[in-house]
């Protein structure tokens, strides 16, 4: 079933229409006993919570109506608690914003707090060729309590979902809006339980602030899709992943019982700072190991602010080494459900490198490999061209490794277009150097990389590889 408005606003007198996904969470909730404080909160019926917002949008001619979720056979479910949320309901909402998307100008779903950023960033992921708003939001008390945020997050929303109705830009992606702000969904985390500032973007900008007037940062939203662009969504997610934060005494033996497990596919690995790790030699070949058997790693800081950096301090090396995948300055929620996403939808070599691309605003950062064919036998001089992925500029430039794997190198020199950017000694096994410096200096826009390697005497060349990383 559905409900609406039409009672105080009827549809042909609506500049915008909108969409209520009704999913749970405390902005709909009461107590089982009104009469007793301690009894607990559940959530209401889809018809009461329609009834107590009939107000909702009349002034600024907002047509809304509103519906429960309903799952893949199209069924309405129960109001469903946050801490309950899944990936396959994340399938859900994604699926009735395609069922319903050329109905209506926007959507807001209704969810609780808890695992709302998780729910932002998957659906984020989901949505391809979003022209449209969608904005989650929830409140820290039901909105049936008098001193309660929900009217006013509800009625943010209700407004930034239907902005041809109240002149506001058309924001084209998936955002939530909470107390004074509208932030973008995978860039957003939970802050607070019980503050009204109960979500935060701690490394990008609100996208709007939302007091006497409601400010829209264009500048800051992601630009609208080509309008032949056919609106879809992503039909699966893989949920066989993990996300493990590294802690002082973790062990090599606690880590490898769970990257053994034969039916997971991915791991987000909260490393400390910008990307350090033990330098414990078992601990990393351990991920070592799992990265050579085909486990996606994706590696994202445990600090609130900043980002992975994998190579600025010899602690992080080890994990660039062994090819985990940076995640620069995504949040845990954005990295998870990213990886959920990339392995549905990608095989090989191709999960590491579109995990390190910028998918939908959710990173400041992009990582791309150049990785050259070094041949077979052994050379005094190694000759060697690659060209980057995608487009890198010596503007846009942030850091360059070199990641090298040679046999008997002695004297060894790298030279890009021939000129020097690395001398080492001696030079055996896997070795992971900054050569940002050398490479911002001789790099032409839009060539291949040539490189050069001489030594005193022939070598063996098993992988050489340029890891640039850049503004996205």
């Amino acid at each position: 079933m559905s409900w609406d408005n039409s009672r105080r606003l009827p549809p042909d007198r609506a500049r915008a229409r909108v969409l209520f996904i009704y999913v749970g969470g405390t902005i709909g909730m009461r107590r089982l006993d009104e009469s007793n404080p301690a009894s607990p909160l559940a959530n209401v019926a889809a018809a009461e919570l329609a009834e107590e917002i009939q107000a909702f949008g009349v002034e600024e001619r907002i047509h809304w109506t509103l519906l429960g979720l309903c799952n893949g056979e199209g069924v309405e479910i129960p109001p469903v608690d946050s801490s309950e949320i899944g990936p396959h309901h994340w399938l859900w909402m994604a699926q009735m914003l395609e069922r319903y998307y050329a109905d209506y100008d926007g959507f807001v779903i209704l969810h609780g707090t808890d695992t709302l950023a998780y729910t932002a960033s998957a659906l984020s992921f989901l949505c391809v060729n979003l022209a449209k708003p969608v904005v989650l939001t929830g409140s820290q008390l039901p909105i049936f309590t008098l001193r309660s945020d929900a009217r006013q997050n509800l009625l943010h929303a209700l407004l930034v979902a239907g902005a041809k109705a109240v002149s506001l830009p058309i924001v084209p992606e998936v955002t939530v809006c909470f107390a004074s702000v509208l932030l973008r969904g995978n860039r957003a985390r939970k802050a607070s339980t019980s503050g009204w500032q109960g979500f935060a973007s701690p490394n990008y900008p609100a996208l709007g602030s939302l007091g006497e007037r409601i400010r829209i940062h264009t500048d800051l939203i992601c630009p609208m899709p080509a309008e032949d662009a056919a609106f879809y969504v992503g039909r699966a997610l893989q949920d066989q992943v993990l996300d493990l934060t590294l802690f002082p005494g973790i062990q090599a033996s606690q880590l490898r019982a769970l990257l053994k497990q034969p039916e997971l596919q991915g791991l987000v690995l909260r490393a400390y700072g910008s990307g350090n790790a033990p330098e414990d030699p078992a601990l990393l070949d351990c991920l070592g190991e799992a990265v050579s058997r085909g486990l996606a790693i994706l590696v994202v800081t445990q600090c609130s602010e900043g980002r992975v950096d994998l190579g600025r301090y010899a602690s992080s090396r080890g994990l660039l080494q062994r090819q985990l995948a940076s995640g620069f300055d995504l949040t845990p929620e954005a990295a998870l459900t990213k990886l959920m996403w990339v392995l549905a939808n990608e095989k090989g070599p191709e999960i590491r490198a579109q995990l390190q691309q910028n998918q939908r605003g959710e990173q400041s950062y992009v990582r791309h490999e150049v990785r050259f064919e070094p041949g077979e036998g052994e050379r005094e001089v190694w000759e060697l061209n690659a060209r980057a992925a995608g487009a890198v500029s010596r503007r846009g430039l942030e850091a360059a490794m070199l990641r090298l794997q040679v046999d008997g190198a002695e004297q060894l020199k790298v030279e890009l277009y021939e000129r020097t950017i690395l001398q080492l000694p001696q030079a055996q096994g896997g070795s992971v150097t900054d050569v940002t410096d050398g490479v911002r200096r001789y790099m032409v826009d839009d060539r291949p990389f040539h490189l050069r390697l001489r030594a005193e005497r022939p070598f063996r060349l098993l992988l050489a590889e340029l890891l640039l990383t850049a503004k996205s």
